[in-house]
């Protein structure tokens, strides 16, 4: 059974972590976009929210849109237990023999995303105040009540997701915390957006990387270039 997983590209032995990773345009996000329909494409991967191939990936979901949609990316707060999501997908696939195998890799990444597919155990705060001192403000209480907490933030197109390495009694934290602060815990985390345009620079990029014009590795094989034509597209992407 263990070898044939591995011909199938799925070994839970394997010692690379996996992640879920979310492309979606929302109806929500596009409420005046003409000819718009919602589309998403879910997966899991081995590839870290950094990685050049998976943020063209990214841009290539983008580019096939529609002029002024809006997208964005959404990855797994935490790693998902392999041995765990195999088992929920064997049992799945034995319950349900009529489940259409097309949609396999959308069910392996909604079966992995359930919270007892975690892994590691970070939480996150889904913080839509846009107010860096709110924030500072937000992280400064969470270290009066335990200053051994590692909490970290990062934006996204609402606000901040406040992310701390491991959980603790929030009670006290909520008290004063009342209105626009979500605890979420194990959840996806909105990693990257395009501003509403017609991204020429997008565009522009992904046709020249599936075209061979511009090379995906310099002569010592590393994907520098790549990284450098990204950072043109997405200003934060060296803060990442």
């Amino acid at each position: 059974m263990a070898s044939n997983s591995k011909s199938w590209g799925f070994d839970p032995t394997d010692d690379k972590d996996i992640y879920v990773c979310l492309f979606i345009s929302r109806n929500k996000d596009n409420k005046d976009v003409p000819n718009f329909v919602e589309r998403r494409k879910s997966f899991i991967t081995t590839k870290h929210y950094t990685d050049p191939n998976l943020i063209i990936e990214f841009f290539n979901f983008v580019s096939n849109g529609v002029p002024n949609e809006i997208c964005r990316m959404y990855y797994s707060l935490n790693s998902r237990n392999k041995e765990v999501v195999y088992k929920n997908l064997l049992h799945f696939l034995i319950d349900e023999p009529n489940f259409n195998l097309c949609a396999l890799q959308s069910k392996i990444a909604s079966i992995a995303a359930k919270h007892e597919c975690a892994k590691t155990k970070y939480w996150f705060f889904d913080f839509d105040i846009q107010d860096i001192e709110k924030v500072k403000e937000f992280m400064n209480d969470i270290h009066n009540i335990d200053n051994n907490i590692v909490v970290i933030s990062r934006a996204t197109p609402n606000g901040y997701a406040i992310i701390t390495n491991r959980g603790f009694d929030t009670k006290e934290l909520f008290k004063k915390w009342t209105e626009n602060v979500t605890l979420k815990k194990d959840d996806l985390i909105c990693i990257r957006w395009n501003e509403p345009i017609t991204d020429k620079e997008v565009d522009k990029v992904v046709h020249s990387l599936n075209t061979n014009k511009i090379s995906y590795k310099n002569e010592d094989g590393s994907l520098k270039s790549v990284y450098e034509i990204l950072k043109q597209i997405s200003d934060d992407y060296n803060n990442d």
